[in-house]
């Protein structure tokens, strides 16, 4: 049996944070499992005459250490990996979408996490305006006058990018507020770029919210993120803590449903975030917290995604057979 090779697409290795890093999980448990392991970010990857070319560099980890070594990079075809790892953060901006179209062209015998269409057609921050019922009160639009008026409506609201993450460009207003004028204007960059605006939601200052990460649409863990004292982001990169808590049924029908959709869009790794009764964002890009549950509630998260994955790759396999 040929050794399995996974690819993961990251960020530049000096912007992750080794110890709650979960790409890295991710890299240790596929080597354990004896896979060629390697690393690219995405001006490494290229497109000649319609083949996804790539410079990697290869995973090794030193004994003790949380980081893996700089190795140079080398030629690699994405085709012969099984695994492809898109873990790149946000945001989402045009290199991030070219390489989506890059993906794209590969084989369907390699697996990729997430798929390059999903990621490409569906914006993290939107996917919750699929389930209305779910959502909080919402308003996309680059036009200040709606924006005003929802300000107005809603009387106190959040306003931030679609394209970015971990709490970057987000803002509460209220509706008395004489800098929401200009920071509106600033921030749609004079009417040319779309903003979301949700109706603000207090439990995120009183209790936090809800990361929980699904794994073929099925709940696979969960945390407690609580914004740290005098802000309103739970985002662990914005200062949140984390702490262990209870789904309760409002928590899992929303995990249902949102589950159903993922398995239709063959997402296999998502990560929702649910403040009191809403449900606020859907991370497909790079769902992170794995070693934060972990790290709370005793649990390996990796060997049960590794564990699902290897499975997909056999039915994939067999099917191919028949």
């Amino acid at each position: 049996m040929k050794t399995r090779t996974a690819l993961f697409i990251i960020d530049p290795p000096d912007r992750l944070d080794p110890p709650t890093d979960t790409s890295l999980a991710l890299m240790r448990e596929s080597l354990a499992r004896g896979y060629q392991v390697c690393w690219t970010t995405l001006d490494g990857l290229s497109l000649r005459d319609e083949k996804p070319q790539a410079k990697v560099h290869p995973v090794i980890f030193s004994k003790g250490q949380e980081m893996f070594l700089p190795y140079p990079a080398e030629e690699f075809n994405p085709a012969s990996a099984d695994l492809i790892f898109m873990r790149k953060d946000p945001p989402v901006d045009l290199a991030y979408l070219h390489a989506t179209l890059i993906l794209e062209r590969l084989a369907c015998r390699t697996l990729q996490i997430n798929p390059p269409q999903a990621l490409r057609n569906h914006c993290e921050k939107l996917i919750p305006s699929l389930f209305p019922e779910l959502a909080p009160a919402t308003l996309v639009s680059s036009d200040q006058g709606l924006l005003t008026d929802f300000l107005r409506q809603q009387r106190h609201i959040v306003i931030k990018p679609l394209e970015d993450c971990s709490g970057k460009g987000v803002y509460v207003l209220r509706h008395d507020d004489p800098n929401a004028r200009p920071l509106m204007t600033d921030m749609t960059r004079g009417g040319t770029r779309f903003l979301q605006a949700q109706k603000f939601l207090p439990a995120i200052i009183n209790f936090g919210d809800k990361r929980v990460l699904l794994l073929a649409g099925e709940i696979l863990g969960w945390i407690r993120r609580v914004p740290a004292a005098g802000d309103f982001r739970s985002n662990i990169n914005a200062g949140g803590r984390c702490e262990p808590c209870d789904l309760n049924p409002r928590d899992h029908h929303i995990c249902k449903v949102v589950g159903r959709w993922l398995k239709r869009e063959g997402i296999l790794l998502a990560g929702i975030d649910i403040v009191g009764e809403y449900l606020l964002e859907v991370n497909i890009t790079s769902p992170s917290c794995l070693r934060e549950i972990n790290q709370l509630t005793g649990t390996q998260l990796e060997i049960q995604i590794m564990d699902r994955l290897e499975q997909e790759l056999e039915t994939a396999s067999k099917t191919r057979e028949v």
